[in-house]
């Protein structure tokens, strides 16, 4: 299915791989002009080259404290207002209990819970003059969890609480806000931890594939950009506050 966002302007963060940018891809290719956001500069240059409507490529550093504040004024001064934010970039940091680092704990949260806050505050005035819509990526994490994932399922967590409070706080202007929360991505955040090394994709994939109830298979991004052009589209006008799980029932 595809949708009219013709005439909309679109911000994605982490848009130089996997989820990400499949997101900017959906988004561009349903008619938004689109903001591509991540550190990768030279990624998001190459993706912007197959996208219509005129693409910005910003490159943004959200692991930084302050990272969302330069990333804020040149959405505004490149892009111009903000019809939809989409709040994807965001770290995992492997670290069971025992071994929680503060540098892990710091890097986790700054990115995936402050600087995601900090952004969308930045940017609320934009949004609310455009009755625009914020989708933020979550994980269904937040709702379990795995060993070494104490700090990714926390943020995770914050996100759902903030994307209902922000849904109450941001409505009165029009403005909606929903979650996003993958289950299994095959070439989401997986794909940096097998091609490291680190993880054994084959032994991975089928002992996660058995807990699995959809046909025991791992979701790929295009499934996530799907529901976030949905929940951004105006055929989700009267939806807000939500968590939208896309797990293949792994929850269930």
């Amino acid at each position: 299915m595809t949708y009219d966002f013709s005439g909309k302007n679109a911000v994605v963060t982490g848009a130089s791989r996997g989820i990400g940018a499949a997101i900017a891809r959906t988004l561009a290719e349903d008619g938004a002009r689109v903001a591509l956001v991540a550190r990768d500069t030279e990624a998001l240059e190459a993706l912007a080259k197959e996208l219509p409507n005129d693409p910005v490529v910003l490159h943004a550093d959200l692991s930084s404290s302050d990272g969302w504040k330069p990333l804020a004024e040149a959405i505004v001064e490149q892009l111009g207002p903000v019809d939809i934010l989409v709040n994807n970039a965001g770290v995992n940091v492997h670290e069971p209990a025992g071994e929680v680092s503060e540098e892990g704990l710091d890097s986790t949260l700054s990115v995936n819970v402050r600087n995601l806050i900090l952004l969308t505050n930045a940017l609320s005035e934009s949004l609310k003059s455009r009755k625009g819509n914020v989708v933020n990526i979550s994980s269904v994490s937040a709702s379990t969890g795995s060993i070494g994932q104490i700090a990714y399922s926390a943020s995770k967590g914050a996100v759902n609480s903030m994307t209902r409070n922000l849904s109450i706080d941001i409505g009165r202007y029009g403005v909606r806000v929903n979650a996003v929360a993958p289950g299994v991505i095959d070439d989401g955040m997986w794909t940096t931890a097998f091609e490291s090394g680190a993880v054994d994709r084959e032994k991975t994939m089928e002992r996660i594939s058995r807990v699995i109830p959809l046909e025991g298979r791992w979701g790929k991004a295009q499934n996530i950009a799907d529901a976030v052009a949905f929940l951004a589209s105006d055929k989700a006008d009267y939806i807000t506050g939500q968590v939208l799980r896309v797990d293949g029932g792994i929850l269930a």
